[in-house]
């Protein structure tokens, strides 16, 4: 027998572990979402936007040849991102992914 009442799902998304993978979930979506507005849409194909460290902008692509493509649309793209966004961003860093989902 339980020694204590089974917590709710909705008590489990607003506090311990949890409430910090949702709250990484909804982070990155957003990040994602501001990734695809910034970028056109042939290269938001062939990327991913996955986190922010620190002033970096850590980007994934399917290849070198979309690697070149956001260098290419570097300024653009981090100037895009700091009006939409509240951090300010320096510069990008891209990681080529073959595998890319």
């Amino acid at each position: 027998m339980l020694k204590r009442k089974p917590k709710s799902v909705q008590t489990l998304l607003q506090k311990g572990p949890l409430a910090q993978l949702n709250e990484q979930h909804h982070r990155q979506s957003n990040l994602q979402n501001l990734w695809l507005a910034a970028v056109p849409a042939d290269l938001a194909a062939n990327s991913r936007c996955v986190a922010i460290q620190g002033q970096t902008l850590i980007i994934y692509v399917r290849s070198g040849v979309w690697s070149t493509r956001v260098r290419l649309l570097q300024s653009k793209i981090l100037l895009s991102l700091q009006t939409a966004s509240s951090q300010p961003l320096r510069s990008l860093e891209i990681k080529v992914k073959p595998a890319l989902q």
